[in-house]
This record gives C-alpha cells, sequence and structure tokens, in this order.
C-alpha cells in the first residue's frame, strides 16, 4: 500500500515537471512580449535582439511599430500549429507566420534556419500590415520581397532558383503572385525568389528613396497604380516589362556562359581534353615503336 502511494506520488510530480517545463514563460521587451517554454534559450536569444531588429525594420522601411507584438516561439511542429490563430493552416515548411491585425508572430525552432533572420522577415509583415490596416490589399509580392530583401535571406541557393525559372521558362506572372503564393515548396520559392528580385530591380533602378516615397503614397491610402505612376511616372505593364527586360539579361544564358564560373570551367574542360588527347597520342607512338621493332630470328650474327 506504501508502495503504491510513493508510485502514485512519484507519478503526479512526473506530470507537474512536465507540465511547468511546458507552460510558456514570457520575457517583456520594448516592443515585444515573447513566449517560449520554460528555459528555452532561442526565446532568451530572440529577446536580447528583437528590439534593436525591430528598430532596423522601421527604419529600411520607414514605418514605425504602432503596437507591441507577441511572438511565440514554438518548440516543434506541434505547438507551431496550435499557436496560429483559431482555424488557420500553414504550410509544412513554414519556419515563421506573422498575423499582422492580430500583432502575432509565431516562430518555429529547430528549422536549420536563422531564427533571427526569421523573426526581420515576419517583422516586415507586421510593419506593413499596420502601416496599410486591414482593409487595404498589399500585393503578396511585394511584402514578401520586401521581407526577404530586409531580413538578408538572399542565398547563391535563391540565385541559382531564379536562375533556373528564367532559363526554363517558368517563370510566374507577378499579376499571379499579387493575391496568393504557391503551397508547393518547389513553385513557393519561385515565388519568394521573384519577389525579392522584383525589390531589388526596383530599388536598384529607381533608388532606395523613390521606392521609399512609393511605399509612403500607396500606404496613405492611393490605388497602387496611381502610387506607382505618383513615385516612378510609369504604368504597372511599363515596369512590369522592365523587369522582364532584366531577368532576361541578369539571369538569360549570355550572362551564364560569360560568368567566371562558366569560363573556368570551360578552360578546365579543355585543358583535361588536351591532356587525355597528349596521352592517347603518346600510347600510338609507343605502339608505333613496339612494331617497329625485330624480333629475336631476325638479328644478324656477326663472326
Amino acid at each position: 500500500m506504501i508502495r503504491l502511494i510513493i508510485f502514485t506520488l512519484f507519478s503526479a510530480m512526473l506530470c507537474i515537471a512536465r507540465v511547468s517545463a511546458a507552460d510558456p514563460e514570457k520575457t517583456e521587451t520594448r516592443y515585444c512580449t515573447i513566449e517560449g517554454t520554460s528555459g528555452d534559450r532561442t526565446a532568451s536569444y530572440l529577446a536580447e535582439h528583437a528590439d534593436a531588429l525591430i528598430d532596423e525594420v522601421s527604419d529600411r522601411l520607414g514605418f514605425e511599430l504602432k503596437e507591441r507584438v507577441r511572438v511565440i516561439v514554438a518548440p516543434d511542429r506541434t505547438r507551431f500549429q496550435e499557436a496560429q490563430p483559431a482555424g488557420a493552416a500553414v504550410p509544412e515548411w513554414a519556419a515563421g507566420v506573422a498575423w499582422p491585425h492580430k500583432n502575432l508572430i509565431v516562430l518555429r525552432k529547430n528549422t536549420g534556419g536563422d531564427i533571427l533572420k526569421t523573426f526581420g522577415h515576419e517583422v516586415c509583415h507586421i510593419l506593413l500590415g499596420q502601416a496599410f490596416g486591414p482593409d487595404h490589399r498589399v500585393p503578396r509580392w511585394l511584402e514578401e520581397g520586401l521581407a526577404v530583401m530586409i531580413a538578408g535571406q538572399w542565398s547563391m541557393q535563391r540565385m541559382s532558383t531564379m536562375s533556373m525559372a528564367v532559363l526554363t521558362g517558368s517563370v510566374l506572372p507577378m499579376d499571379e503572385l499579387a493575391r496568393v503564393f504557391p503551397l508547393d515548396a518547389g513553385r513557393a520559392e519561385t515565388a519568394y525568389c521573384q519577389s525579392f528580385y522584383f525589390i531589388a530591380f526596383l530599388m536598384n533602378r529607381f533608388g532606395e528613396e523613390d521606392f521609399r516615397a512609393f511605399l509612403r503614397e500607396y500606404s496613405a491610402g492611393r490605388d497602387f497604380e496611381q502610387a506607382l505612376w505618383k513615385s516612378y511616372y510609369l504604368r504597372w505593364d511599363e515596369i512590369e516589362g522592365l523587369w522582364l527586360d532584366f531577368l532576361k539579361v541578369r539571369f538569360g544564358w549570355l550572362p551564364v556562359l560569360s560568368s567566371t564560373a562558366t569560363l573556368w570551367f570551360l578552360a578546365s574542360l579543355v585543358f583535361v581534353w588536351a591532356y587525355i588527347r597528349k596521352k592517347r597520342a603518346a600510347r600510338e607512338k609507343m605502339r608505333l615503336w613496339e612494331q617497329e621493332e625485330p624480333g629475336e630470328d631476325e638479328h644478324m650474327t656477326l663472326q
């Protein structure tokens, strides 16, 4: 009987310990309330850098944070999904989600990515959502392209993805990306790459200040096309045409064939071909010499 009581008490203590370990631990910063499981170093690390990151993103966009943000750091995929607003489903590959009109960011640990970059990406969505308001529909490519750029999520892999999309004719229409991104991971990655390079194209072609002016005009309630004209004196179809020309020049066959890596690769092929040819010629020469050598019965004996 005593053993049973001890076992029951011990089991109860274990359950309490597990529950308390899973209870959210909150950290308050100047801009955020960050929630993670008890003793979560990732949440603590994020709390140390969150305010500085928000200031940085705010400066780049030209929009200030209007309301505090709740940030949930989920330890796994299940808790990540449970932390989303009721009825919301997110793709399997997602590492973070922002809900601007709820001032909520949900991040997932252990995805292989940099959680600070993911946080910066989602902060961009929050700031844009607060600036434009719930009734202003912002093109998805604009939000995602800005978020990828400001969070510093460019990579060689993304450049390769964009090159492949251009060379295979699988570039997605920008009007399609204005509404929704594909759920398929491969096509979604192409959509993110296109959005990033479209924003980069606008900033490089017209300057960052003109781009911020466009954002101010657009967030002030102007129609998308009106904001473009006010900032760039170009229609959407004209800008899209310039963008497609940029893609051909930046990611077409000519830059691929003329790149340093390609030239080194071709030079290596020429070197290997020349080496193999030289070795074959040497073997052929040896074979001819062996055929010309007389046998033992053909030698003359001098007396």
